[in-house]
């Protein structure tokens, strides 16, 4: 009898256990991409929103906080979240810091209405030619071609996303490093709302941000 009560328990308790593991992976939705956008980020990323959506169909969050990186690396991260979106999985991608370069663009992957960013959290965007990792003006024109279709990839990301006409998209680009911060990148159309009851006085777009490159 002492047996069977203790087969029972042990029972009682994996199924307690098992329970708690299903809650734990249901609320544990969460994808992170800190640091520079690499092959190991992309793997990272990518395996992670991939093991999530065949678990199930819920939402999934990705926080963003990056500097941004590979151009090619990044485009394979935006288009598996396009591609879970496409199958009605929402996607919401949180910017929490900073989301630069690259990092910019995979933030336009989101669900509709779902691109968020933290008050203090800022977004920059520039010439797609800064971004393809060539460490000179001779390297850039021997891929040439290849170039100008990322360049006009990204652009139309941006235009798409944003509301944007790609002439302004490419004006504003060209320029220099375009930084925005939360307030006036929801004003541009490149985030959707901002989180936290206050947010913030909108700050110059051409403040001081020397001391914070991008990639």
């Amino acid at each position: 009898m002492s047996d069977i009560s203790d087969r029972l328990l042990n029972d009682l308790v994996d199924a307690v256990k098992d329970i708690i593991r299903k809650e734990q992976s249901e609320r544990l939705r969460d994808v992170y991409l800190i640091g520079d956008i690499d092959k190991d980020a992309a793997k990272s990323v990518i395996e992670r929103l991939r093991e999530l959506a065949n678990d199930s169909h819920r939402p999934i969050a990705l926080y963003i906080n990056s500097a941004g990186g590979n151009v090619t690396d990044g485009l394979a991260i935006h288009d598996a979240i396009r591609h879970l979106v496409s199958i009605g999985v929402e996607v919401t991608i949180v910017v929490q810091g900073m989301a630069y370069s690259m990092g910019s663009v995979v933030l336009q992957a989101a669900s509709p209405g779902r691109r968020l960013a933290f008050p203090h959290s800022w977004i920059m965007i520039h010439e797609p030619a800064k971004w393809a990792g060539w460490q000179s003006t001779t390297a850039a024109a021997q891929h040439l071609d290849r170039l100008k279709q990322m360049q006009n990839q990204i652009y139309r990301i941006l235009a798409d996303r944003s509301g944007k006409p790609l002439r302004q998209i490419i004006r504003d680009t060209k320029r220099t490093d375009f930084y925005l911060d939360a307030t006036r990148a929801k004003e541009y159309g490149l985030i959707d709302g901002i989180l936290g009851p206050h947010a913030p006085e909108p700050a110059a777009v051409e403040a001081d941000v020397s001391e914070t490159p991008a990639t």
